[in-house]
Parts: structure tokens; C-alpha cells; sequence
């Protein structure tokens, strides 16, 4: 059975997953925050390996500096055995070296000359600030992607407006059908959390999180302690699959997936 979710952690809550049901989650996504070392990533891949799920690391174009460094990264990583990989511009601003997007890590050719099988890609349906032509950049990269016959899936930033996120959802399958890519959209949802975390993680990554998009879904925000999944979900259509962006802590979402009454939408 393929399971309903993948996951994605900084690598300290690495020990967190050991216990997680297997036929709920089978890809853990591992954030390059910024202070992170590459051995801090590769360690976490190992762990995540051990523990019986696959590691999808991140590639943050922004914070590799030089071609030397990408290799080392990709070397460390294939050498305990990861075949996935995510690429992205990253959480900083000012490029560390000469990669200032994730393309560009493509266009060095080191990663069809490794023995990566998957690269991910960043999908943002509802904007990123850091690129204003971000689907434009999406579909360049999946073109190439395809071309270059290398597998990939596109795995989005965590959503909070339905309706801004099945519009970006029927364009991108439309884009994609035009030029013969047939990428899954794993579609990020904010796990479990306090309010007041969604909102802050909203301002940082640019997510149209404001109180008319929780008033469109006919809730009150000043009754509104903890954000609940369901309230979305239940919204989505035309996803492959979920890519859960556990805020309010592992234990958290699984409660939530536990109790939830809505496990026929996944």
C-alpha cells in the first residue's frame, strides 16, 4: 500500500521518527537550515535510512558555495546509500557562491553523472516571494528534468487557501500536460499547530496566510486556538499526494491523523 504522507524535519527531531507507522509515511524530507553542515544532513539521511524510511535531503542552491562543495554533499550522501534529493533556491537571500537558484545546480551536470534517481522540485501555489517568476522557473525545470530523464516530483510549499491552491494545482497539470511531463504534486499541508505558529511560519515563507483566507473558510479567527488540517483538506482536489509540514511537533500529527474523520480525502 503506498502511504498517504511524506514528512519533512530539521535533523534534530531525526530521533522523533523511529516510531512512525510505516503505511502512513514513507519519505522524511530533511531541511538544510541555515547554520547547518553537510555532515549534519548526512547523518540525519543515515538515521532516517536505519530506521527503515527514505531520506529526501535538501539541496539549497543559495547555500552551496562552489562545485566542489555540491560534490562532497552529493558524494556523502550517495555513499550511505540516498537516491532522492530536493532541490531548491533556499531560505537565504544572498547566494554563498555562484548558485543563486536551484537550476543552476542542474546546469553544473553533476547530478546525471551521480547515482541519483530522483530530484524533487519546489512548487509554491501561492507565491514565492523570493522569485516572482516561480512557476515559470517550475516548468523550466521540469522540461529539463524530463529531458534529461531523470524522475522528479513536485513537492510544494504548505498551503492554507483552497481555492488559490486547486487553481495552481489544474494550471501546472495543464503546463505540464503540454510539454509531456507526467510529475506527481505532493501538496504541502501545515500539520497540527497553534495559530500563532501558522501565522509566523506564513510570514516567513510568503504564504497567503491572512484572516480572510481563514474567514473563506467560514471560520472565526477569534475563536481560532489551533489550526486543524481538516479544515483545508477537505477543500483539495487533484493532488498525488501530501507532504506534511509538522509545525506543532511528530506527536501532534499523529493525534491528528488519528482522530481526523476525513481519512477518505487522502
Amino acid at each position: 500500500m503506498k502511504a498517504k504522507f511524506s514528512l519533512e524535519i530539521i535533523p534534530k527531531q531525526v530521533e522523533k521518527i523511529k516510531d512512525l507507522p510505516k503505511d502512513i509515511v514513507d519519505d522524511i524530507y530533511i531541511t538544510y537550515i541555515p547554520g547547518a553542515s553537510p555532515q549534519d544532513i548526512i547523518n540525519a539521511s543515515e538515521t532516517i535510512l536505519n530506521y527503515g524510511f527514505t531520506p529526501i535531503p535538501h539541496c539549497p542552491a543559495r547555500t552551496i558555495p562552489d562545485e566542489e562543495f555540491f560534490i562532497n554533499y552529493l558524494d556523502g550522501l550517495i555513499k550511505i546509500g540516498v537516491i532522492k534529493i530536493l532541490i531548491i533556491g533556499g531560505s537565504i537571500s544572498n547566494p554563498k557562491g555562484r548558485f543563486s537558484s536551484s537550476i543552476d545546480l542542474l546546469n553544473t551536470g553533476l547530478i546525471q553523472q551521480s547515482k541519483i534517481k530522483t530530484v524533487n522540485i519546489a512548487g509554491h501555489p501561492e507565491g514565492n516571494p523570493d522569485d516572482k517568476n516561480h512557476f515559470e522557473n517550475m516548468i523550466e525545470k521540469s522540461k529539463w528534468l524530463n529531458t534529461n530523464k531523470i524522475q522528479s516530483n513536485i513537492v510544494t510549499q504548505w498551503c492554507l487557501s483552497p481555492d488559490i491552491t486547486n487553481s495552481w494545482i489544474n494550471k501546472t497539470k495543464s503546463h505540464l500536460g503540454k510539454i509531456g511531463v507526467k510529475s506527481e504534486i505532493h501538496l504541502g499541508i501545515a500539520g497540527p499547530a497553534k495559530l500563532t505558529t501558522i501565522l509566523k511560519y506564513a510570514k516567513i515563507c510568503g504564504v497567503a496566510a491572512t484572516t480572510s483566507v481563514f474567514m473563506k473558510q467560514g471560520l472565526d479567527i477569534r475563536k481560532i486556538i489551533n489550526h486543524n488540517p481538516d479544515n483545508i483538506l477537505k477543500s483539495l482536489i487533484g493532488y498525488d499526494k501530501l507532504h506534511i509540514y509538522p509545525f506543532g511537533g511528530i506527536n501532534e500529527f499523529l493525534k491528528w491523523y488519528k482522530n481526523t474523520n476525513i481519512k477518505e480525502v487522502f
